[in-house]
């Protein structure tokens, strides 16, 4: 498996953003990002051009849409689906979601705890899903400084309480990458492990199979092996005894911005730590006894100096 460096959520000049489509790839490829997803508020103006410049350029480029809301935001990615972003309310949001899964596109909740009205009109998610499973992905992080917002501490809280009573749901960062944002606050990436070629299909099939960790700037390799097989974040194993293999360093390119330091890892059964050890990121093995829904991995550390989350995995279920 191979892990990519990708952002899930960007905008152009099609709806509120200020780049052009071949500015926003060309400062993509500049942070690293081996794909993106344009996702523009309510049109997909922008997509086949993007995805033009983007085949020259050598970036992948998947198109999407931001369902912009009175209820909140939702990021659709794929360009499969055809359903009318009016046409979404509170009383039929599961059916709306539903029908997009079944036409091939992957559904991501936006931002979740952002402030509302009267300061961020509609951006706060405000409708209440009865089934899950509609959903692949959840932003925990979103924009500047996600390692510090208190809406990511939010967020995060939200989407552990979905997975813990059964559902798979991917955590992911959303940039809402509008503007150039030069020597700009902190930002997050969303790493995605894909096995075969970098391609559209394999790269939201990684994500509904829960292959995603977001970190500020650390990259991490991790697998669990169990009675000699190989497994990966997202994956389902057997209950009983395991073995997670960790490692982590700091993005040469992140630290050229920001200083990060690696202090150490929490490690959590359905939500409630279990272990927390110092740790600076050099290989290491825990055994472990997987006897509950899922268990989780988050890095902690420094960003400039302050305290913070710097990574949070996806779970590692169990069947």
């Amino acid at each position: 498996m191979n892990w990519y460096r990708v952002e899930l959520h960007t905008h152009t000049i099609a709806s509120d953003g200020i780049m052009e489509p071949d500015e926003l790839i060309r400062r993509a490829k500049a942070r690293g990002y081996c794909a993106i997803v344009v996702t523009d508020h309510n049109t997909t103006t922008s997509c086949q051009n993007a995805i033009n410049i983007g085949k020259k350029e050598g970036l992948l480029v998947i198109p999407g849409i931001e369902w912009t809301t009175f209820w909140g935001h939702i990021v659709i990615s794929g360009g499969k689906s055809n359903i009318d972003w009016r046409s979404v309310n509170l009383e039929n949001i599961d059916d709306k979601l539903a029908q997009v899964q079944k036409a091939g596109d992957l559904v991501t909740i936006a931002h979740p705890k952002r402030i509302g009205t009267p300061f961020c009109s509609e951006c706060r998610f405000l409708y209440k899903i009865n089934d899950y499973s509609n959903v692949d992905a959840y932003e925990v992080w979103s924009h500047y400084d996600p390692h510090i917002r208190e809406e990511s501490l939010k967020a995060k809280k939200e989407w552990s309480d979905i997975v813990n009573k059964g559902f798979k749901i991917a955590p992911v960062y959303g940039y809402d990458w509008h503007t150039p944002d030069e020597d700009g606050p902190a930002f997050a990436y969303t790493y995605v492990g894909v096995d075969g070629e970098l391609n559209q299909d394999n790269l939201l099939q990684a994500i509904r199979d829960g292959h995603t960790y977001m970190s500020m700037g650390v990259e991490i390799d991790a697998k669990v092996i169990q009675n000699g097989k190989e497994y990966f974040l997202g994956d389902s194993i057997e209950k009983g005894e395991a073995t997670i293999e960790l490692s982590a360093q700091i993005a040469e390119d992140y630290s050229k911005q920001f200083e990060v330091e690696i202090r150490g890892l929490r490690v959590y059964k359905d939500g409630k730590m279990f272990l927390a050890k110092k740790w600076s990121g050099e290989e290491i093995k825990l055994d472990l006894e997987f006897n509950c829904k899922n268990v989780r991995i988050e890095l902690y550390g420094t960003v400039d100096g302050q305290d913070c989350d710097l990574a949070i995995m996806g779970p590692i279920y169990t069947k």
